[in-house]
């Protein structure tokens, strides 16, 4: 009994010199309103398609290859959801700051043209007093200060993992902490570090071990977060992986050239489900 008391306060040990629990990052709570705004709002264009279109808030954060945007469901779109932890975005990495991340998101991905935005801002009676009353015009620098705030104000508190990192062992339980003990063994923690489990590297997946390792992220592509990840389904850049199971067993054949046993899949599906924190106040706030 000593023996894995002793164990699993190495493991707690090991967790909180790598690990760090999520701590509210400060936002503008009334711009970051105006900015939830506008993230549901879709007549900011003619073809009726808002942020929330793909990524999803009132389920997760994440969108799906049926999200009516990528019809040609060449991309997953990724969860929103703890992204001001992130510091690189979109699948090639190309930016590293969140105001970037937004005005780019805007304006190339959702096709929006600045000059068009500004109108139907400026003409919007009620973008205009909500941005009156923060100091600022009713147009798309606005907007987009607006969005990030709102972004900033996405970090989902307090999961079970968390928890265990400040200091309650008993947040998680005995087969979760194996799951961790397995997650570092494995190696799952060179692509997936940091706070937010990902989002601050770039890779790519090896596909020397086996045949039928052409994942779309073959390429080098940023690491997607793992916290959350039991909500956030499908997986993988094409959404090709409904299930967590099949994308770990997929992952660690082509990565590593090992066929994970399934007792080691399910512990580290039972630490995967300890990264999910509670929804964001924000949401909840008129």
């Amino acid at each position: 009994m000593r023996k894995i008391i002793l164990l699993f306060f190495c493991i707690y040990l090991f967790a909180a010199n790598i690990y760090k629990p999520l701590k509210e990052i400060p936002y503008d709570e009334d711009l970051a309103l105006i900015g939830k705004r506008m993230f549901f709002d879709i007549n900011l264009n003619s073809s009726k398609v808002s942020c929330n279109t793909c990524h999803d808030l009132n389920l997760t954060g994440s969108g799906s290859n049926n999200s009516g945007i990528n019809t040609d469901n060449l991309l997953n779109p990724p969860t929103v959801l703890n992204i001001a932890y992130s510091n690189l975005f979109f699948k090639d990495a190309s930016v590293n700051n969140l105001y970037e991340q937004v005005e780019q998101t805007l304006l190339r991905d959702m096709h929006l043209d600045k000059n068009d935005l500004d109108n139907i801002l400026q003409n919007n009676v009620t973008y205009n007093v909500l941005f009156e009353k923060v100091g600022l015009k009713a147009n798309t620098n606005s907007a987009i200060l607006a969005l990030v705030e709102f972004e900033k104000a996405l970090v989902t508190l307090d999961s079970p993992f968390d928890l265990f990192l400040k200091g309650d062992s008993l947040a998680i339980s005995e087969r979760a902490k194996n799951g961790l003990k397995l997650f570092n063994k494995y190696g799952c923690l060179a692509c997936h570090n940091g706070d937010n489990f990902g989002t601050n590297m770039i890779s790519s997946v090896n596909n020397d071990f086996f045949q039928h390792c052409e994942f779309s992220d073959s390429e080098m592509v940023k690491i997607p977060t793992l916290r959350n990840i039991t909500l956030t389904a499908p997986y993988s850049y094409n959404g090709g992986y409904h299930y967590l199971e099949d994308i770990i067993r997929a992952k660690t054949a082509c990565q590593l050239g090992i066929i994970m046993p399934d007792k080691d899949v399910d512990d580290i599906i039972e630490f995967l489900k300890t990264l999910e924190g509670k929804r964001p106040r924000i949401l909840d706030k008129q």
